[in-house]
């Protein structure tokens, strides 16, 4: 696969992954609670190295917002050494946990914030992914109750419409 078809994959991956941030911390009480001890106005961000496509996300409140593309002078960065890691991550060929253990990724900022937003990270994308994906990168698929399901299914049905409306920020 060429770097321009990963580079691709990864672009569209970071955006729906902001978009979906936005509509899960919205209505899951277990992302809230993640992310409870982060300040307000706390930004994130999570990228590719050397210059590759990144996203920043702000705490507002007890929800996440998606700032838009690149670094917007975050608290702490989350950064895949190169493409290649961040596709596998993306194209749900690894978790977070896995990247992160295998060294695939580099923290710039405090390692315990860093945590919390891979935990974070990782509950959007039991929202985000399907069962088959989340089955390969987690150790126990999650079970999700029916409330939780039906959180699933909106994320599902709304995520074009956030990930057009995110594209121009």
């Amino acid at each position: 696969m060429s770097y321009r078809a990963k580079r691709a994959i990864v672009s569209t991956s970071l955006l729906a992954l902001g978009a979906a941030f936005e509509t899960v911390s919205k209505r899951s009480a277990e992302l809230k609670a993640e992310i409870a001890d982060l300040e307000d106005g706390y930004v994130f961000s999570i990228g590719v190295l050397p210059d590759g496509p990144a996203i920043s996300l702000k705490k507002e409140g007890n929800r996440i917002r998606h700032l838009g593309k690149g670094y917007r002078a975050p608290n702490v960065k989350i950064l895949f050494k190169n493409m290649d890691a961040a596709v596998r991550v993306c194209v749900g060929m690894i978790g977070t946990h896995t990247a992160a253990a295998q060294h695939r990724t580099v923290v710039h900022g405090n390692i315990g914030e860093a945590v919390t937003v891979s935990r974070a990270m990782s509950i959007v994308q039991t929202y985000l992914y399907p069962r088959v994906i989340l089955t390969r990168t987690r150790k126990r698929r999650p079970k999700l109750t029916p409330a939780q399901l039906l959180l699933k299914a909106w994320v599902m049905t709304t995520l074009a419409f956030g990930m057009l409306a995110d594209a121009g920020k």
